[in-house]
């Protein structure tokens, strides 16, 4: 157990001591300096558990000292955050239309829910592999979501995937919380009824227009993010939101899109954090 304590704080040191040497990441450093106790704790239950040894154990623990500090530095998700395609005010009224506003003294702010669990599993689903967690990807997302921005501009087409995702954890959710089925049926039909619901959007027939009949499933959809980012005004950008989530996993822009283990991952984690939690109310 010595031995397995002392290599772990071997690890935290090192992580420290290079993350300090480069101002961006410096905050990061801090956070570790600052949680040590608590990393050692994790770190050694997570590596008893895993039971994994050499690069194996090495990768498991760089890739959660990495979410630990990075959940930690987060601050809150925003209109903004969603905004793709330079269509601000498309992407606010549809925001505003489906979570709502708080009227404040000198603003109207947009409700946005679920932001621990959104911003968890955006960590989690970004950096899944510590091999792929570089430099770009974690500037980007300092820059996005930290208080401490990074001086070095962040990388277009990385910042460009983490406004995709965040569309594609909010859309997973709304599935989610519409249709607990999905928590029984599993990630082959969570996957299929998420093509199928982005397809209705697009098509426009989440929503009748043109008659007084429920629209798709009987209407159970028309209050849902996908119901809101449907109309002819909203079409353009759902096309392109669908494009940048990548489904056809096209190998153009490797960057800048969604790849097969982003949106399997969000699934994943989405059924894992909203089953969880329906689970519990039902109880």
């Amino acid at each position: 157990m010595s031995n397995r304590i002392s290599r772990i704080d071997t690890t935290i040191d090192n992580h420290i001591y290079v993350w300090s040497t480069i101002p961006s990441f410096a905050p990061m450093a801090e956070i570790l300096r600052n949680s040590r106790e608590i990393l050692v704790k994790k770190l050694r239950d997570l590596t008893e558990r895993q039971g994994t040894k050499g690069s194996c154990a090495q990768d498991a623990v760089r890739l959660f000292l990495i979410n630990f500090a990075l959940e930690r530095m987060a601050g809150e998700i925003t209109p903004e955050h969603f905004t793709i395609f330079r269509d601000t005010e498309t992407v606010e009224v549809i925001l505003e239309d489906s979570y709502g506003i708080q009227c404040r003294a000198d603003r109207d702010d947009i409700l946005i829910p679920h932001q621990n669990e959104a911003l968890k599993i955006l960590i989690q689903c970004l950096f899944h592999r510590a091999k792929a967690a570089d430099e770009k990807d974690i500037l980007s997302f300092l820059h996005m979501f930290s208080i401490k921005k990074p001086e070095v501009r962040p990388d277009q087409d990385r910042t460009m995937r983490l406004r995709s995702m965040i569309w594609f954890i909010y859309l997973a959710v709304e599935i989610v919380k519409t249709e607990q089925a999905v928590c029984s049926k599993g990630l082959e039909y969570f996957r299929n009824k998420f093509r199928e619901l982005l397809d209705h959007t697009i098509d426009g027939t989440i929503i009748d227009e043109e008659s007084r009949f429920p629209g798709f499933e009987e209407g159970r959809w028309e209050k849902t993010l996908f119901g809101w980012l449907q109309g002819e005004d909203r079409r353009e950008f759902a096309i392109k939101l669908r494009r940048q989530f990548n489904m056809e996993n096209r190998l153009e822009h490797v960057n800048r899109c969604l790849l097969a283990d982003h949106r399997r991952c969000i699934l994943v984690q989405v059924m894992a954090l909203f089953c969880k939690m329906s689970t519990g109310r039902e109880k």
